[in-house]
């Protein structure tokens, strides 16, 4: 059997343990950082800055087997399991390659935390006729649903734009990176998508299309909720031959435009903006809009906290409340990484906002002794 595992993000590793499985295939250009090590169980503080697929394939296999441009090979495993070969594909997944390693797998496990990512997951899925393990985790909470399940007798489950048709605007979602997640919570979602492949391989289980939610927080902390069927009138994806816009090439697919995010980039070029390191200015008040929980854990000294939900939820209060506080005083609206701010300042259209570039990450990086998470 050979898997494919998709890791943008990092998550639990339990899904690599395939007591069967032959190949796994991970596919990421990005490179650890520190703030990642909290949710995942194989990289270590000495790998910081390698890159996260060669990272996994080390804590599974130890000997490189072979190294053609951007794919290794990483055989005779003598860490977790002996009997898998572990490919590395260090670029990112697009449209362009994402056929082919879709069809060169048994099952795709889809890690990743970006919108447009899961649906060109599922779209490549759906074409090359393979199921794909989809789990997701951000804050508190996680969520796992197969999708494009054989179902017996010729019939599928539904794929991901089954599910979602119309892509949130991505203004309403965020990143691990952006909203942050509980170590836990990556920990318990690798391990069910790691028991759904097994279920998907052997045929254990029934295979009524669900979704499995995660809210430790409140009381059932597990649901199992039933999905709607696979869209075989209305999918451009899945759907019968005669649909309307049928896909039939990922590489003519403009994703970006889909999930909003053209646009989003062209309201990013009106948001007056500032680089990090103004924020050592001692002229300018300072506001965080990242959740209490993450202002908890690192703030700068003197920023007015006010999350962007807050703003949502009032704006015209909010605006009151940063204006007295500001005293006159040119205001610098921040968050983790620069995207909630700048929603923040397209809100608040205060003359005297700006958004900060980057955020506190952008900042922490010029500024080491400044803890970040």
């Amino acid at each position: 059997m050979r898997l494919i595992l998709f890791l943008f993000t990092v998550v639990d590793g339990s899904c690599l343990h395939g007591n069967r499985t032959g190949t796994i295939t991970v596919v990421d250009h990005d490179k650890i950082e520190r703030s990642n090590l909290a949710r995942q169980v194989l990289h270590t503080d000495a790998r910081v800055g390698m890159n996260k697929a060669d990272s996994i394939a080390e804590a599974v296999s130890l000997c490189v087997c072979a190294s053609t441009n951007e794919t290794t090979s990483y055989t005779r495993v003598n860490r977790l399991n002996p009997y898998v070969q572990v490919n590395v594909v260090r670029e990112a997944f697009c449209p362009a390659n994402a056929l082919a390693l879709a069809e060169a797998h048994d099952v795709i496990l889809d890690c990743t935390d970006r919108v447009m990512t899961r649906y060109l997951v599922s779209d490549a899925g759906v074409l090359a006729r393979k199921p794909i393990v989809s789990g997701a985790a951000q804050g508190y909470e996680g969520q796992l649903v197969v999708l494009h399940r054989d179902l017996g007798d010729g019939q599928r489950g539904p794929c991901y734009r089954c599910l979602f048709p119309q892509s949130p605007r991505p203004e309403h979602t965020q990143s691990c990176d952006d909203g942050g997640v509980l170590g836990c919570v990556t920990g318990i979602v690798g391990t069910w998508q790691a028991l759904e492949t097994v279920k998907v391989l052997t045929g254990l289980g029934e295979r009524i299309p669900s979704m499995l939610f995660l809210t430790p927080l409140s009381l059932p902390a597990v649901r199992s909720v039933r999905v709607r069927a696979r869209q075989a009138r209305t999918c451009r994806v899945c759907g019968d031959s005669d649909v309307r816009g049928k896909l039939t090439s990922l590489e003519e697919e403009d994703y970006a435009s889909f999930c909003g995010l053209d646009a989003l980039d062209a309201q990013d070029d009106s948001v007056p903006s500032v680089d990090a390191d103004a924020l050592q200015r001692n002229d300018v008040h300072v506001v965080d809009v990242r959740s209490a929980q993450e202002y908890g854990i690192t703030a700068l000294r003197g920023s007015m906290h006010m999350a962007l939900e807050t703003i949502q939820r009032d704006t015209s209060r909010a605006r009151l409340a940063v204006r007295e506080a500001a005293q006159g005083r040119d205001v610098l609206v921040v968050c983790r990484r620069g995207n909630d701010s700048r929603t923040a300042v397209r809100l608040l259209a205060m003359p005297e906002c700006k958004n900060v570039r980057g955020g506190l990450r952008r900042y922490a990086a010029m500024h080491p002794e400044f803890p970040m998470y």
